[in-house]
Order: C-alpha cells, then structure tokens, then sequence
C-alpha cells in the first residue's frame, strides 16, 4: 500500500511539474515579448484590455441641435491673404471685421488653444469665406458638434439608432453617414457654414509661434440657435423615446441679444426638467467669449443634464468666471494646465453644480449632473459621483485610443503608429488633497481614486506629432466615450 501512494505522490508530482514549466516558459516569453513592445504600443495594447463593452448598450439616441458643414482651410495662409494689420493680439467676444478676426485668431494662436467666435457682419463673413475659397485649396465636412456625433455613433455603432435634429442643408444632407435618421421640419435651402482656421505646432503668424496644433472657428449662422430648431429636438425626444440624449450647440446663442438668449436658455431649462430621470442627458461644452452668458450656462443648463464633455478652455473659463480654484489659470495655454489642477477644478464643478446625493431635498432639487469627461490634447480624466455612472476605465480608454489615431488619419485599430508619441512627465501629482501621485508605467497608463464619494479615472493620451485634423476630434472623443459608458438610475428618492 505505501508503495502505491508513493508511486501516486511521484506521479502527482511529476503532473505538477509539466503544467509549471510550460506555464513559467510561457510567462518569461510573454514579459519579454512585452519588454520589447514601444511605450506607445504597450499603452494602446493595455487600453485595448481595459475596454469593455457595458452590459447594456444604448439602443436609441436623440442628438441635437447645431448643423453645418466645415470649411477647413490653413489658418495662417487665410489670415496672410486679408491684408490686414494686426499690432497686438487681442480677444474679442464677437468679431465686427476681418482685423478683429486677426487680432483674436493671434490671440489664440500664440497659444495653442482652441477657441469659437461668431462674426456678427455677414457681408465680412461672406467675404471671409470667397477668400478661402478663391486663395487656397478648401476641404468640405460635416460639422456642428451635434452632427459630428451622430455621424460617429451612426458609422462605429450600428446597433444604436441615431436620430439628429439641426438644420440640414444639402450639403450636410450629402456628408451625413445614411444611417442617421433626420426631421425634414428642420431642412433650409442653404447650408450654415463655418470657416475652421486650423494651424500646426511651429507655424509662424506675424511674430508668435504656435506652440501645439489647433483651431479657430468663426461662424455666422441664422437657424443652429433658432428656437424652431430647439422645440423640434425636444419634441423629437418625447417622439422617438431615446434611452440617450445629447445635447450641443448652445454656445451658438451667445451671440443673439440678451434678452432673447436668456429666455432661450429658460426654454431650455424647462425642457431638459421634463426628460425622464432615467434617461441620461449628455451637454458637450464649447468655447464661450462673454462670461455672463457663460454663468448663465453654468447656473441654468449645466446641473441639468447627467454628464458633460469638456476641455481645459471651456473648464478654466468656468472657474474663472464662477471664483472656482485655479481661477488664474485662464486664459490657457495649450498643455500648460497641471493635472492637479484640472482635478481641483472637476471636483469643484461637480460638487458645485452636481447632484447631492446624500441630501436630495436640499437647494439643488432637479440637479442630475454626476459624470464629467475633460479631454485635452496630452491626457483625459472622467469623474462620476454615485453609482449610476459605471464602465469609466473602459470608456476613458475607448475615447484615449481615438484621439491621437483620429488627428493623424490613422487606423484606429492598428496597434504601431510613428506618427504618435506620449508626453507625459514619469512621475507627478494627481490630486494634492489627498497626496495622490501618478507613475508612468505603459502597460498600465490608467490610474484611479477615489476623493470624498467621487470617483476619478486618468490616462495620458498618444498625441499625433503631426496632426492632419483638429476639428471634430474632441467631438468624436467624447461620444466614442459616452457610448462604452453604462447608466442605471435606480434611485427612488430622485425628484422629478
């Protein structure tokens, strides 16, 4: 009998042995095979583990409200063909003539940032625009940030039915993908056209040098911020019975009179207040000039909505304007923003103009806002209370991925990439209230914590080195990362 148990021991030994040999070769060959990868390729390979599908996709979306096609062009070749003159570089709310256009355009060239102002002279718009046209080869595409994401959820997933209200001439009407469904109520005859100024890292305007690549936009549009168009996309809402909703465009009633703007912003209001709870809604933010209708936004659109996009721009502005941290930091200039900083702000924003959800009879009755996503140009954070937002690792690695592949044209699947480079410090603050630090490891890019009962989720982003497209990214990114994300209202004490 011992003989046997010994023979039995032996043999039990020697089966353990050949299943850890094979496991420890197999092990040794996968970390050196890893060790070899290129940091850019370890952080897309380690972003393509962390996304996940969330167990229930959203099935119907309503986006709305501002369409038009884009008139991309070379910032500086236009400016130098104006004939203008500009001394200093100066930001103006609202653009009267083509050296104002300059002066602003200067303004936030010499500091990389991305910016949006309407012209409010349209025979010097239209002038602008047959200078493009006539002075350089132009680039047509759709825009509107409304639009650009219900063509991307329309073209990278199917499954979801994307319905979009905007007025639609018959240029976008051609550009759009054919699977977005659209109102005929909202169709005009001539298209809204917006001149996007793009410019690339070290291109020489005057006397500054563009520090990153990125855009300025001007516009003159007639319908984007008519109210016609705001009561179709809410009627469209209680008509199709969307489990998402997305809202855009409101930056485009800054320039209307006051008066006519804030009783906009109250139709607004009152529609948002009777979208059913547990339907999330989605506010992507865009560059505000005049700080009294960006307070109005803050006070009256923000705290409304489930889940807003957002750059280092627009977040500074709202800090600056509404005594937030780090109000200084604006204006900014492109990259220059601390990740500790930016942190301070979301937690502030959040905790501000957020959902309590410990005490919901408080002041902020009707408040839903309760997941902030901020992208810029080297990283991008996503920041939810509760519980009701979940899958933010996956989602945060889906829109990472896009950015840097999507200013480059590259696939956004291939994995190695020349083009794309990390610009990231080893080692750095994340969040100084709680000493919480950040070590660049590529194989692991996303780091998490929690502050109080908020959740924060970080990666750095592979930044195209040499970018052929500015517009329409952050739009893309946002709504790639808005459909990996998952929400479930289950709160019963939730005040409607």
């Amino acid at each position: 009998m011992p003989t046997i148990l010994s023979r039995r021991h032996r043999l039990l030994h020697l089966s353990i042995l050949f299943f850890i040999i094979p496991f420890l070769y197999s092990y040794y060959n996968e970390q050196k095979h890893m060790a070899s990868y290129s940091v850019e390729t370890a952080m897309f390979l380690a972003w393509e583990r962390f996304i996940v599908k969330p167990g229930v996709m959203f099935r119907k979306a309503v986006v709305g409200f501002n369409c038009n096609v884009d008139l991309i062009v070379s910032g500086v070749r236009l400016v130098d063909s104006l004939n203008t003159t500009c001394s200093e570089h100066k930001d103006k709310e609202s653009l009267e003539t083509l050296t104002d256009l300059h002066q602003t355009f200067a303004h936030f060239f010499q500091r990389g940032a991305a910016a949006e102002r309407y012209m409010s002279d349209e025979e010097q718009f239209n002038l602008l625009v047959r200078q493009a046209e006539s002075s350089q080869r132009t680039v047509y595409h759709i825009g509107g940030n409304a639009a650009i994401m219900a063509d991307r959820i329309a073209a990278s997933f199917p499954s979801t039915e994307v319905y979009l209200v905007g007025p639609i001439g018959p240029r976008s009407q051609a550009l759009l993908h054919p699977s977005v469904k659209r109102t005929n109520s909202t169709r005009i005859v001539k298209d809204e056209l917006h001149v996007i100024m793009e410019y690339k890292q070290g291109e020489i305007l005057d006397d500054w040098v563009a520090p990153s690549s990125s855009r300025f936009i001007t516009s003159h549009d007639h319908f984007s911020g008519s109210t016609v168009v705001m009561e179709m996309f809410f009627r469209a809402i209680s008509q199709f019975k969307p489990d998402l909703v997305i809202v855009s465009g409101i930056h485009l009633l800054e320039f209307q009179n006051k008066e006519m703007r804030l009783e906009k912003l109250r139709l607004v209001k009152r529609n948002l207040l009777q979208v059913n709870p547990k339907t999330p809604i989605h506010f992507e933010m865009s560059s505000f000039g005049d700080a009294v209708f960006a307070s109005d936004v803050l006070q009256r659109v923000i705290p409304y909505v489930d889940s807003l996009g957002i750059n280092e721009q627009e977040l500074a502005f709202l800090a600056h304007i509404a005594n937030g941290p780090h109000m200084e930091a604006y204006p900014v200039q492109a990259g220059t923003v601390h990740v500790h900083k930016v942190v301070e702000m979301l937690h502030w924003l959040l905790k501000t103009f957020g959902r309590d959800i410990k005490d919901p009879n408080t002041t902020k009755t009707g408040y839903r806002l309760q997941r902030i996503h901020f992208h810029c140009l080297t990283y991008h954070i996503i920041v939810t209370a509760g519980n009701e937002w979940t899958n933010s690792a996956a989602s945060l690695a889906a829109g990472a991925r896009l950015a840097g592949r999507l200013s480059c044209n590259v696939n956004p699947k291939a994995v190695e990439s020349d083009l794309l480079e990390v610009r990231t410090a080893a080692n750095f603050v994340l969040d100084k209230k709680i000493g919480k630090h950040y070590q660049f490891e590529p194989h692991s890019p996303i780091a998490s914590w929690m502050r109080d009962d908020v959740l924060f989720v970080y990666t750095p982003v592979l930044v195209c080195r040499l970018p052929t497209k500015t517009v329409g990214v952050d739009d893309a990114v946002a709504v790639t990362s808005l459909m990996y994300s998952q929400f479930y209202r289950f709160d019963k004490n939730f005040h409607w």
